[in-house]
């Protein structure tokens, strides 16, 4: 709200009123704008220190964040890439002499050569169709050649379309017969006639398998004078309902009211008329019964397989009412069990997929006599070798990150930016200071240098008297801050002669206190004795819990660094020491900005006195002179 009288203005500001104007020739806002400037520099300056422990934890942060996944990476069990698993170090490159044989290693598998011979194959307990699924081609109405004569018909063996017509002088079958040849060929398709209706079939040995009848291109089609209809075939088709495969099938079922129920493997079914054989197949794949069921278009016949393998998995089947089952799947073959040598020693399992000391074998077919296969497993020294190469330049990677964080120094001609100076300048002038305002906030920080001292002594130290330097891999110059070096010789000699060694150097673990997490519970004494006994790997891997875990140790401490910055989604995102620093600058910035509130309040209730007190002496002075002049 704001009045006017005489050359005094009234202003209403946070309910407090001011009066400011000409009556004393004062610029007040102005005034009061350049003195609140001046007692804002604690405030900036507090400001200034909040924005730098907010960076520091920023980077502290991003540091953490690298060490965690670098652990996660390298000293999880379940990496592939874990150094503290002496999976890593027990690569083997499996050869056969024979595909009758493949194998493949585990873990705990050693080098060798194993002789293998398969007598007999594993197979599951099965179920087929006796003969053909399919009926062959036949007429619904007696066939009149007269009428037939001198029209046309199509047909399609095995996807060929072929035109068949009949002269016009076509009396009897022997002529429907001439002309199908005439169009696909003689010996492929028989036409045979019983009681005046005509049978189309497949000659057996020809290698015609699927019979398909369709109406001619051009012309006037013959089927219908033939007692045929288009579409017919010699193959059903899997989106036929069970109503029209009662009619097409070779073998004719029958339902129970209108059902077709039975039960496999303990699992019943229940399917009416107007289901198709697709969705018949898919509802018994994806049961229970632990089954596959499928038609094979090329055999014409329906299988149902049990999903395992081995003479002791037996398919159980019965059938209520109903005769699918018996008209579709006549024949039945039990399963048997793999029968296999390995290094003279007789086996019989129930799999193809057979696991003998650290080898997994995959049986494909019978070996012939005395032909055996020859698995062979030697060191994959490569492997090894790119596992390690791996571990080491990812380690390269994490301690020049950290080391440049250490290294760079603080310019203190680059303080964080005050709103007022934000404000005069430019997005990317802001971006480009505040990039220099950055650098060096971790310079020579203590806790970040222990750690990468704690990690260069374990790394040089020896583990049953075997060191790094002695399979090739050695640390630069003081420069270069512990960076490592491998001499890709002297490392792939030392994996080839010396695997195991070299898998204790860096993945053995203790004994006494064995295990991940269990390093933060022990006291010094223990963790004294688990360092002895492990091996490289565990011992950085203590070290960086040590600074990164978000598990208590002994004392209740998370790692050191979580407990300086914390990290995000941990209890620490907000219980650490640069958290508890912020909220006491925040509290101190908050109790400023009150001070200064109350300083612009009496500054401006001082001017409004000093305004008022003149504007009524003006308004005196003014009376008086009208007063003289009147007189």
């Amino acid at each position: 709200m704001a009045s006017s009288s005489g050359s005094v203005t009234a202003t209403t500001v946070n309910g407090t009123s001011r009066i400011t104007g000409l009556s004393s020739g004062i610029d007040v806002d102005s005034i009061v704008e350049q003195l609140m400037a001046a007692n804002k520099s604690k405030l900036n300056r507090l400001k200034q220190k909040e924005q730098l422990a907010t960076w520091r934890q920023e980077a502290y942060r991003e540091i953490i964040s690298n060490i965690q996944q670098f652990q996660s990476k390298y000293f999880d069990l379940t990496s592939s890439s874990s150094i503290i698993s002496k999976k890593t170090f027990q690569a083997f490159a499996v050869t056969s002499s024979s595909t009758a044989v493949t194998a493949s290693s585990t873990s705990s598998a050693a080098a060798g050569t194993h002789s293998v011979s398969v007598s007999q194959l594993a197979t599951a307990a099965s179920m087929t169709t006796s003969g053909r699924l399919s009926g062959d081609i036949t007429g619904t109405s007696a066939a009149d050649y007269t009428a037939a004569a001198g029209k046309s018909f199509a047909i399609t063996l095995d996807g060929t379309k072929y035109t068949v017509t009949l002269d016009s002088d076509s009396t009897d079958i022997a002529d429907v017969q001439a002309a199908v040849d005439a169009a696909v060929g003689t010996g492929k398709v028989t036409v045979t006639e019983d009681g005046g209706y005509l049978t189309m079939a497949a000659v057996e040995g020809s290698g015609v398998q699927k019979l398909t009848l369709s109406a001619p291109s051009t012309g006037t089609s013959a089927l219908g004078s033939l007692g045929l209809t288009a579409g017919q075939s010699n193959r059903i088709s899997t989106s036929s309902t069970l109503a029209e495969l009662a009619e097409s099938m070779a073998t004719a079922f029958t339902f129970d009211d209108d059902q077709v129920e039975f039960s496999i493997n303990g699992v019943s079914f229940s399917f009416d008329k107007d289901t198709t054989l697709s969705s018949m197949i898919s509802t018994i794949n994806q049961s229970d019964a632990g089954v596959t069921m499928a038609y094979n278009e090329l055999t014409d016949q329906l299988t149902l397989t049990a999903n395992s393998t081995g003479a002791g998995n037996l398919l159980s089947v019965s059938e209520n009412g109903s005769t699918f089952l018996a008209a579709a799947l006549g024949t039945t073959t039990a399963g048997t069990d793999a029968r296999l040598t390995i290094d003279g020693v007789s086996l019989t399992r129930s799999s193809n997929t057979v696991t003998v000391e650290g080898v997994t074998y995959t049986l494909n077919q019978v070996t012939s006599g005395s032909d055996a296969a020859t698995v062979t497993l030697m060191q994959d020294v490569d492997a090894i070798y790119n596992n390690i190469s791996s571990f080491v330049t990812a380690y390269n990677e994490l301690i020049a990150t950290i080391n440049t964080a250490l290294s760079e120094k603080y310019d203190s001609d680059y303080p964080p930016l005050t709103e007022d100076q934000e404000a005069e300048m430019s997005e990317s002038e802001i971006e480009k200071w505040n990039t220099k305002a950055k650098t060096g906030l971790l310079a020579s920080d203590s806790t970040l240098k222990s750690m990468l001292i704690s990690i260069r002594s374990a790394l040089m130290s020896s583990v049953a008297d075997l060191n790094l330097s002695r399979i090739g891999i050695t640390t630069g110059t003081y420069d270069e801050q512990g960076k490592l070096y491998i001499n890709e010789d002297t490392l792939k000699e030392a994996i080839q002669s010396e695997p195991e060694a070299i898998a204790n150097l860096f993945a053995q673990s203790s004994t006494t206190h064995s295990g991940t997490s269990t390093v933060r519970s022990l006291n010094a004494s223990q963790r004294s004795v688990r360092y002895s006994e492990e091996g490289l790997g565990y011992r950085i891997y203590d070290i960086l819990s040590d600074y990164v875990s978000t598990l208590r140790d002994s004392s209740g401490n998370k790692g050191k660094l979580l407990e300086k910055a914390g990290i995000e989604n941990d209890t620490t995102e907000s219980d650490n020491s640069l958290s508890d620093q912020l909220t006491e600058l925040k509290k101190r910035i908050e109790k400023e900005e009150d001070r200064l509130e109350a300083l612009s309040e009496r500054l401006y209730s001082q001017y409004t006195s000093l305004e008022t007190y003149i504007s009524t002496m003006n308004s005196q002075l003014s009376a008086l002179a009208s007063y003289v002049s009147d007189s």
